[in-house]
C-alpha cells in the first residue's frame, strides 16, 4: 500500500516544503500580472481519446507575483494562482503554479508553466464493474473520468506584449494526473484559448 502511495506522497511532501514560501509571496512580493482568460475546454488533439465528452467554455483568472530570489535557480518562474470556471456546469479547477516567460524578440515571448489543481469533476473513475461490460462500455464512450481529484497543469502560451501595460496570448493546456497522483484512468483535458494580461 506505501508503494503504491508513494508517488502521490512525494508529490504532497514536495508541496508541503514550498508551501510556507508560496503563501508569504503576497505579502512580501509585488504583483506582476494579473490575467483574465477564456478556453475552448476537452479540444480534440494528437493524444486526446476522449474529446467531446464535456462542453465549454472555461472563464480563467490568474494571479501573478514577481519572482523571488529563491527561484533564481529555476529561471525566475514567476509563481501565481489560477481559478478556472467551466460556464456549462462541467469540470473547473483551482490551484497553483510556476509560470516561465523567454523572450523570443522585442514584443513575443514563449511562455510554459506547470501547475497543482485540485478540481470538481465527477466521477473519477468508471463506477460499472467489469463484468457490466454494457454500462462500463457506453460510460467509457461518453463520461470523463480524470482518475484523480488532483491534477498537474502543464501549459505553452505565446505572448505579444502591446505596451508597458498589456499582454495577449493564445494558449494550450493540458490537465492529467500523469499516473503519478492517480491510478490507471488518465483520461486528461486539453484547452485552448485566448488570454489577457495587465501587466504592473
Amino acid at each position: 500500500m506505501l508503494h503504491s502511495n508513494l508517488p502521490k506522497i512525494l508529490v504532497f511532501v514536495g508541496l508541503a516544503a514550498v508551501a510556507p514560501s508560496f503563501a508569504a509571496l503576497p505579502a512580501k512580493a509585488q504583483i506582476s500580472e494579473v490575467r483574465g482568460a477564456i478556453m475552448a475546454h476537452n479540444i480534440e488533439t494528437n493524444v486526446s481519446k476522449n474529446a467531446g465528452k464535456e462542453d465549454g467554455p472555461d472563464l480563467q483568472v490568474e494571479v501573478l507575483w514577481n519572482s523571488p530570489d529563491w527561484l533564481k535557480f529555476a529561471f525566475s518562474p514567476r509563481p501565481g494562482v489560477v481559478a478556472s470556471l467551466n460556464t456549462q456546469g462541467e469540470t473547473s479547477f483551482a490551484g497553483v503554479g510556476l509560470d516561465w516567460t523567454f523572450p523570443v524578440s522585442k514584443n513575443i515571448t514563449i511562455d510554459p508553466y506547470l501547475g497543482y489543481v485540485i478540481h470538481n469533476g465527477d466521477p473519477l473513475n468508471n463506477p460499472y464493474a467489469p463484468a457490466d461490460s454494457a454500462r462500463r462500455a457506453k460510460f467509457n464512450a461518453e463520461e470523463l473520468a480524470l482518475g484523480s481529484r488532483d491534477l498537474f497543469r502543464l501549459g505553452f502560451a505565446v505572448g505579444y506584449r502591446h505596451s508597458e501595460s498589456w499582454t495577449s496570448y493564445l494558449v494550450y493546456e493540458h490537465l492529467s494526473h500523469g499516473h503519478i497522483l492517480g491510478g490507471s484512468k488518465n483520461q486528461g483535458i486539453d484547452n485552448v484559448g485566448i488570454r489577457f494580461g495587465r501587466n504592473f
